[in-house]
């Protein structure tokens, strides 16, 4: 399932009808060509694309785990179909859930936090797209192919958003090397951070 469509520059856009088309992504923050060069840019401007990446991020951080809680709901589901039917599931379960963008480097792993962002219901509702959650109660007399449909329909929401994910931290990281980087050549006074 793919949210995105490609554009001819290599940039990515919503879906106008999909889950993400709420939220802007990384691309509509910090485009590609701006982060190449981000000394371009004067340091109040980069403070506020700092501010706007992290806050975008902790919103897809807080999707993930909405998400992430919907599917161990459905996990659970599981124990209630026939035996064969749910082993077939279980079995196919790592394949569709799986994150291709995996972090092995210790040093690019980021501690989990998860708080809930003022704006919520915006991340929220890319979950709720999919499967909301007053939806999990009738799952109970879900057929196989139904659950496995939706299983994989929140795959790949979590794929997206954990894309989104890395790529906000790319962003986020090159904001702040710029930002350090100006403070200690002088380009940019700290006292400006305590007026």
């Amino acid at each position: 399932m793919s949210e995105q469509d490609d554009q001819p520059n290599g940039a990515t856009r919503p879906d106008a009808g999909g889950p993400f088309s709420g939220l802007e992504g990384p691309e509509d923050l910090l485009p590609q060509a701006q982060l190449a060069d981000l000394s371009t840019l004067e340091t109040a401007e980069l403070r506020e694309l700092r501010a706007r990446c992290e806050a975008a991020e902790e919103g897809v951080s807080y999707a993930r785990r909405v998400l992430q809680g919907r599917l161990d709901i459905l996990r659970a589901r599981l124990g209630d179909l026939g035996e064969d039917q749910a082993e077939a599931l279980r079995n196919a379960l790592p394949a569709i859930l799986a994150d291709q963008g995996h972090v092995t480097d210790p040093l690019q792993a980021r501690a989990t936090r998860v708080r809930v962002p003022a704006d919520a219901e915006r991340y929220t509702a890319v979950v709720d797209a999919v499967l909301a959650e007053e939806d999990l109660d009738s799952l109970d007399q879900a057929v196989l192919a139904d659950l496995d449909r939706v299983i994989e329909r929140l795959g790949g929401v979590e794929q997206e958003l954990s894309r989104r994910r890395r790529e906000l931290f790319t962003r986020i990281d090159a904001v702040r090397a710029e930002l350090v980087a100006r403070y200690k050549d002088g380009r940019a006074d700290v006292r400006e951070l305590l007026a």
